[in-house]
């Protein structure tokens, strides 16, 4: 697609700018932005709990279009055992598997950050995470 003489300019300012921040200065654009934030996850969760997840690769598609649907998605590994849902809040939940050799099992709110995540996929462990999330 063609881009103006103007519109390549300021991009290319804007890319040098980025590009040139120092630590300090890009973790304050992250946190105006809000890629940055990082809500606080219960003692003895696993480091992903609470962080943003980018828009990574799922074998149906991408992450941020299976969140469209407003839903939790939950991300398993590719070779491990399809994930049976039948607790009482799967109407909430969108079970996808990760593209790539992941090994964590993930719980991706409705707004992109993780509510729970292990490194071993565990149904209990799961709907206790909607629970906590959802009431009840």
């Amino acid at each position: 697609r063609a881009q103006s003489p103007a519109l390549r300019a300021v991009r290319a300012l804007v890319s040098a700018f980025v590009g040139a921040a120092r630590p300090a200065q890009r973790a304050a654009l992250a946190q105006v932005s809000g890629i940055g934030f990082k809500y606080p996850a219960p003692r003895g969760a696993h480091r992903l709990t609470g962080t943003r997840v980018p828009d990574v690769a799922l074998e149906s598609g991408r992450l941020y279009e299976a969140l469209r649907g407003g839903r939790f998605v939950l991300i398993t590994p590719r070779d491990s055992e399809p994930y049976e849902n039948e607790g009482p809040r799967k109407e909430w939940v969108t079970v996808e598997r990760w593209a790539s050799d992941r090994r964590t099992t993930v719980l991706v709110r409705p707004d992109g950050y993780v509510a729970w995540a292990a490194e071993a996929p565990d149904a209990a462990a799961v709907e206790a995470a909607l629970a906590a999330h959802l009431g009840g």
